[in-house]
C-alpha cells in the first residue's frame, strides 16, 4: 500500500509540475492591421478589442514588433531585412528568423519585468492572433502563415511583420491547492497503513 501511495503521488506531482502546454493557441484572423489602439484599420475592432473578447484581458500592452523590410530601399531596414520597433520592451529579447511564409522565434524577457501572452503574425491584410500559454519569461516557437491567413489570390502570403503582446510578468505560478491536499491524503493512507502493519 505504501508503494502505491508514493507513486501516486510522484505521478501527481509529476502532472502539477509539468503541466500540459500547446506553445501558440490559435485564437483566430481577423482583417486588416493589428493596431494597439483605436480602429484605424476601418474594421470595428483592434487588437484589445480582440484579446478581451477572448478572454476579457484589458492590461496587454505592445511589448515590441518586427517588421519585414527590404534593406536596399528603407534605410532603417537592417541587413536581415527587418525593422525592429521598441514597445513595453526592447525588441532585441525577440530574435525572429524569417523564411517568407514560415520561421521561428525566440525571446528571452527575463529583467524586464514583462512576460509574452500574445503573438500577432501580419500578412497580406489580415492578421492572425495567437495566445502563448507556456513560459512567458523565455521561449521559442515555430510559426507559419499557412493555415492562418491567405490572400484575395487564395495563395499564403509571406509575413508582413510579427508583434508580441503581453502584460507584467508574475514570477511564481503556485500549484493548485487541491494538489497538496491529494498529496496529503496520500501520505497520512501510507502513514496509516504502516501503523496497521506495526501493530
Amino acid at each position: 500500500m505504501l508503494k502505491f501511495c508514493v507513486s501516486a503521488f510522484a505521478a501527481i506531482m509529476a502532472f502539477a509540475i509539468v503541466p500540459a502546454h500547446a506553445g501558440l493557441v490559435y485564437i483566430g484572423t481577423y482583417g486588416g492591421n493589428d493596431n494597439v489602439s483605436g480602429n484605424n484599420n476601418g474594421q470595428n475592432n483592434d487588437i484589445s478589442d480582440e484579446i478581451f473578447a477572448f478572454n476579457g484581458d484589458t492590461t496587454v500592452e505592445q511589448l515590441a514588433k518586427i517588421d519585414v523590410c527590404n534593406p536596399t530601399s528603407d534605410q532603417d531596414c537592417l541587413p536581415n531585412g527587418q525593422k525592429p520597433s521598441n514597445g513595453a520592451v526592447n525588441a532585441s529579447a525577440f530574435t525572429l528568423v524569417n523564411n517568407g511564409a514560415a520561421g521561428s522565434v525566440d525571446f528571452d524577457l527575463t529583467g524586464t519585468g514583462y512576460g509574452l501572452e500574445y503573438v500577432v503574425l501580419k500578412a497580406s491584410n489580415n492578421f492572425a492572433l495567437f495566445y502563448w500559454d507556456m513560459d512567458p519569461l523565455v521561449g521559442s516557437f515555430l510559426w507559419q502563415i499557412a493555415g492562418f491567413i491567405t490572400n484575395n489570390g487564395g495563395q499564403v502570403p509571406d509575413l508582413s511583420h510579427i508583434t508580441f503582446y503581453g502584460g507584467e510578468a508574475v514570477s511564481d505560478v503556485p500549484l493548485p491547492a487541491a494538489v497538496w491536499l491529494m498529496g496529503a491524503g496520500l501520505a497520512g493512507l501510507g502513514f496509516s497503513s504502516r501503523r496497521k502493519k506495526a501493530a
